[in-house]
């Protein structure tokens, strides 16, 4: 996250907007910050300030107090700005510890909400003289002695905006991009047409401005659309530490996967005999781990299948909904494991309409997925049999 131990110094009010002046004791609302923030899983839009040295994060609460007392402001300033390519919305209060000593200038710091969702506190001057503390969503309050000359970090734990740490330094939003190179070239990743997928964006060589321009700044764990069984993954960051130090770093795998969804593609059809009609089928499959006492656990193993009447030029689910059957695309996966038929639903699908299907060519075959999403899961197609009447 970019945290270095360095402190930040103030920026000062170059170029910042003067929002007030003289204030002791009334709550302002300060203008939108353009962009949204995550605290205490909602979306902030909204800060709050008072003479009493305090900032609201959403609502006019007293959420980081900085020697909070009855004081006031001289100045409050505010400024939407830009870090490495980040959004920030940062607010310098320039006041006095006591109230009505107006002009003091004892009581001087900033604070800067990043898009990033992380807070950086810089005290240019306090006086120490009354309490600090930070509402820390899902932990309570915390009381913390901000001191002259220091800046302090406050990065959520959590993906709702809760659980701070706070850290003596300084922050720097560092720029992190993905992307993966596969057999039909350099791939980010994207939504098409309600799919998300590595879609092709350029070709070799992979540069800087490559990178920056295409990549993701997250590490998606879909290998939607990848092409091949060796994809690379290349990765960029300006973040110091990491570029000084590589050898001390690495990624951190959450879902092990063996390979992308495997799909069989029967290459011959059966012949259905004239007069003959298709009563049922059953394909028997297992996801199940037996232990050697023959105890049977399921897994997160999936299978699912289609049928083709035309020599495999189209392939055929069953839709419930509409209790006919319509084309699915077996080459791409989420299409195919969303849409396929479960082997366990053979039984309702309407066997009238399908030897309507077969009566002109007497052909069917079948194609099936298996997906195992990580090395532990099972999925076995044992065989598959069909019945006539």
């Amino acid at each position: 996250m970019g945290i270095r131990t360095i402190m930040a110094n103030p920026k000062g009010n170059q170029g910042m907007t003067l929002y007030g002046t003289r204030n002791d004791d009334t709550t302002v609302t300060l203008p939108d910050i353009g962009f949204d923030f995550l605290y205490n899983g909602s979306l902030i839009r909204t800060i709050y300030s008072n003479g009493n040295s305090w900032i609201g994060i959403g609502s006019s609460s007293e959420h980081i107090k900085i020697n909070r007392r009855d004081t006031s402001y001289n100045n409050l300033y505010y400024s939407r700005e830009e870090e490495n390519g980040y959004k920030l919305f940062r607010v310098r209060f320039e006041g006095n510890a006591v109230y009505n000593s107006w002009g003091s200038n004892n009581l001087v710091w900033e604070v800067s909400f990043y898009e990033t969702g992380v807070i950086q506190l810089v005290i240019e001057k306090t006086p120490n003289t009354a309490a600090d503390s930070f509402v820390n969503p899902g932990i309570g309050t915390q009381s913390i002695t901000f001191e002259t000359g220091k800046s302090y970090v406050f990065i959520s734990d959590s993906k709702d905006g809760k659980n701070y740490k706070i850290f003596e330094g300084s922050y720097f939003p560092d720029k992190n991009r993905f992307l993966i190179l596969d057999e039909e070239g350099i791939k980010n990743f994207q939504v098409v047409e309600g799919v998300s997928k590595w879609v092709k964006v350029a070709d070799l060589p992979i540069t800087e401005e490559v990178l920056l321009d295409y990549g993701n700044d997250f590490l998606p764990s879909s290998l939607e659309g990848i092409v091949g069984d060796t994809p690379k993954v290349y990765y960029y960051t300006d973040n110091l530490d990491v570029v000084e130090r590589p050898e001390e770093y690495r990624f951190k795998v959450g879902l092990i996967t063996t390979s992308l969804p495997k799909v069989i593609e029967q290459r011959e059809d059966f012949f259905i005999p004239d007069g003959k009609l298709i009563s049922k089928i059953i394909a028997e499959v297992s996801t199940d781990i037996i232990n050697s006492s023959g105890v049977a656990t399921k897994t997160n193993g999936k299978v699912r299948l289609t049928f083709s009447v035309d020599e495999g030029a189209t392939y055929l689910t069953f839709d419930v909904n509409l209790l006919d059957y319509k084309v699915v695309d077996i080459s791409n996966h989420l299409e195919f494991l969303n849409e396929g038929i479960n082997p366990e639903n053979l039984n309702v699908i309407n066997y009238d309409r399908l030897n309507e299907l077969i009566e002109s060519n007497r052909k069917i075959r079948f194609a099936y997925i298996l997906e195992k999403p990580t090395l532990s899961d099972v999925c076995k197609i044992k065989r598959l049999k069909i019945f006539y009447s």
